[in-house]
């Protein structure tokens, strides 16, 4: 009788203990699906590997730290063993949502194809993608379109990687780039302005720096003076380099601003949302403004365009700023174009791209005006463009120099600024070039034998975390 009653109790304790852990996991992926949900995926990562190690064989925790891997830049490679493990475990009935569900959906294959092109793996990706073209359903006609765009976007990469285009790109000094993100620089038109973007650990630091015989200084942050807070970014600036636009989140909904600078006082002036002309209830996440400074091109995703977030302008007035009117067909596609820049002459637009051809992902490209229209975007080629997300680049005079964010093999930390030049440049003949730093910091020409690390900001939202 003893025996049995300590049989009953050591089944009481057992299943207790189970029970608590269960329930201690449960609240653990309910966190990690609410940070998913949200793309909050630097949040949600540590939750689901968690997860993982208490449960190494569940393919959902794996399929679910690929994602959030495949979210995060500058460590999507890290997506790939995790999809391969939870691809062995397909299933027609997957439960999103569902702690008790342990098998994975066919799109694993779109992602885990996505994270191999990323990675220039193209036969696997290739091998991916087409195991999914094989399991989609007659009625799943976006899905179809999606691969087909995938396969195209290998198709260009594998072209524009054999034929490089000539291109040097110089770090913009230790003095600018750190240990954090730095994303976003804007220049004024004689190069000696720069205000960027630092994704620090608890918020965006506006940081700007002045070039002194051809050295960037130590910037001075400028958050205080603009009573700039949240997730704000820098996307414009001025060619005398004294009004400032940036991109805040408000509420989830995407607002640009501007702030003057003070010159007598030299202090930057409160944030002032733009109109309502501009800001509608739909995104507005990017900016720049012409060379005169009477005309703001930006992108938005608002009703009645011409598919996602296309490009539009709008132009000061005596009345104020005019209703923004979209670019048209020829620079706008029923994908995404998000992320306008101006050369200073005022004849070339840059902006980022998922509808015209690319690498895959996002490319830059850039249009030229021609008889008061926009020519028809031309890829800017490999490796300014690369097989992942490339956004926003800063032109500088007539857009044959210019500066980037991303992350290479010599970066201090995460994404660092870049100057960029083209060898078209004829301001980069007989030996003349630009200086980005002026101490010599480490400068990377590119050839075919020369191949870069993928670059890979998340453009929407705007704000790396």
């Amino acid at each position: 009788m003893r025996r049995l009653l300590y049989t009953i109790l050591f089944s009481c304790i057992v299943f207790s203990t189970f029970s608590q852990r269960t329930s201690y996991f449960r609240r653990v992926f309910v966190d990690a699906e609410y940070y998913l949900l949200y793309e909050d995926f630097k949040e949600a990562l540590p939750l689901y590997l968690e997860l993982h190690g208490a449960f190494p064989d569940n393919a959902n925790f794996a399929y679910r730290i690929g994602l959030c891997y495949l979210n995060i830049p500058n460590e999507k490679h890290k997506a790939i063993p995790f999809f391969e493990q939870a691809k062995q475990s397909v299933t027609n009935s997957y439960k999103e949502g569902y702690f008790t569900e342990t098998q994975v959906p066919k799109e694993i294959y779109l992602h885990y194809g996505t994270a191999l092109r990323i990675a220039n793996d193209f036969e696997k990706a290739i091998a991916a993608f087409e195991k999914y073209r094989g399991l989609i359903i007659d009625d799943e006609k976006e899905n179809k379109q999606k691969v087909s765009l995938e396969l195209k976007a290998i198709a260009y990469a594998k072209e524009l990687m054999e034929s490089p285009i000539s291109v040097k790109f110089t770090s913009a000094g230790k003095n600018i780039n750190g240990r954090f993100a730095e994303i976003n620089p804007v220049v004024s038109a004689d190069n000696r302005t720069m205000v960027y973007t630092a994704a620090q650990q608890f918020y965006n630091a506006i940081l700007i720096s002045t070039k002194r015989a051809d050295v960037w200084t130590n910037p001075i942050n400028i958050n205080s003076q603009m009573f700039a807070d949240g997730e704000i970014a820098t996307v414009g600036l001025s060619a005398d380099g004294t009004k400032l636009l940036l991109s805040r989140n408000d509420n989830d909904i995407y607002n640009l601003y501007t702030s003057v600078l003070d010159t007598v006082k030299n202090t930057w002036g409160i944030l002032t949302k733009l109109p309502k002309e501009i800001n509608t209830r739909s995104w507005e996440n990017y900016g720049t403004f012409s060379p005169t400074g009477d005309t703001i091109y930006y992108s938005s995703n608002q009703p009645g365009g011409m598919g996602g977030f296309d490009i539009y302008m709008s132009v000061k007035t005596a009345d104020g700023w005019t209703i923004g009117a979209n670019l048209g067909a020829s620079v706008n596609t029923p994908l995404d174009e998000i992320a306008p820049t101006l050369s200073h002459d005022g004849k070339k637009l840059f902006f980022s791209s998922l509808g015209h051809q690319t690498m895959g992902g996002y490319d830059i490209f850039v249009s030229e005006l021609r008889n008061s229209k926009w020519s028809k975007p031309k890829n800017m080629g490999y490796p300014l463009n690369t097989t992942d997300d490339d956004v926003f680049f800063y032109p500088i005079g007539n857009g044959s120099t210019g500066y980037i964010s991303r992350s290479m093999l010599q970066s201090q930390g995460d994404n660092d600024i870049y100057l960029v030049e083209f060898a078209n440049n004829p301001e980069n003949q007989n030996g003349s070039t630009q200086k980005a730093n002026g101490k010599g910091d480490t400068t990377l020409s590119i050839d075919k034998s020369n191949q870069l690390k993928t670059s890979s900001q998340k453009p929407i939202p705007l704000v790396i975390r």
